[in-house]
């Protein structure tokens, strides 16, 4: 590859949408253009998570600690 890679909009002959990193000359052999490139700073993927859900405890942060450590017994 030469040259620096850019985000483009594709659309594969069956239909499904992606994003690609290509350079100019590999997207022109593809059919894409400047209008198809996608905007810095935006992607499909990166979606902001939702605000009103609060994050909830590991399963594994509840249960006492197995081992050696801790507070406790032991000779």
């Amino acid at each position: 590859m030469s040259g620096p890679l850019r985000k483009y909009r594709y659309t594969s002959p069956g239909g499904s949408e992606s994003v690609l990193k290509l350079s100019a000359e590999d997207a022109e052999r593809h059919g894409l253009s400047d209008d198809d490139l996608v905007e810095s700073g935006s992607s499909a993927k990166a979606a902001a998570p939702d605000p009103n859900k609060a994050r909830t405890v590991a399963a594994n942060k509840a249960r006492a600690p197995r081992g050696k450590g801790g507070a406790g017994g032991g000779d």
